[in-house]
């Protein structure tokens, strides 16, 4: 048993040995692009923490990199930025990825910033009060930050599981109204959009 488990750490022990004049060279590589657009959908909310906290922490820099963070207003505009050219990272959902890889874009996931999805749905209070089932969102107004982003795909989600297809429900995109007014208050909404009314 002894041998067997000496064996074992001299084969490890070798084969690292032989891999490290392999393995060094890639360790040291140049960056190859050091200055880099990264698009999101909504910089500014939770969901995005990781990415606020790696800017403003100075992560980037840390290893050599200038990143231009362009917001945009949902997840699915920063990924047609990337599709289009203007920048080479998106922020957004994993969701989106897959989307696009059916439609024959051939993007991929280098990271993931989330566990789980970061979405809940918020209600005015005399709504969350009448709130049982998702089927008891039909014919509201219902906010998503943007048509096609990660809100709206969360929505979609919902809306099926309780049986109502996204037409018994208005989707407004409220990115902007956000932006304008912190009380969003005319419609129910996701995520951080919350109504004091």
């Amino acid at each position: 048993m002894f041998l067997v488990s000496v064996s074992r750490r001299l084969r490890a022990a070798l084969l690292w040995l032989v891999m490290l004049p392999v393995a060094t060279p890639l360790l040291q590589a140049e960056i190859e692009q050091r200055e880099l657009t990264l698009a999101v959908g909504g910089k500014g909310l939770f969901y995005y923490l990781p990415l606020t906290l790696a800017e403003q922490l100075g992560y980037f820099e840390d290893e050599g990199l200038a990143v231009t963070i362009v917001d945009f207003p949902g997840g699915a505009k920063s990924l047609q930025a990337v599709v289009g050219g203007s920048a080479e990272f998106a922020a957004g959902s994993f969701e989106h990825v897959i989307n696009l890889q059916a439609k024959g874009q051939k993007l991929q996931a280098v990271a993931l910033i989330a566990r789980y999805p970061a979405l809940v749905l918020a209600l005015k209070p005399a709504l969350a009060a009448r709130y049982r089932t998702p089927a008891d969102l039909r014919g509201l107004k219902i906010g998503v930050t943007a048509p096609g982003s990660s809100t709206h795909l969360f929505l979609n989600n919902l809306l099926a599981k309780g049986g109502i297809e996204p037409t018994e429900v208005s989707i407004i995109g409220i990115a902007r109204a956000r932006a304008r007014s912190p009380r969003c208050g005319v419609v129910s909404w996701m995520r951080s959009c919350i109504s004091t009314r």
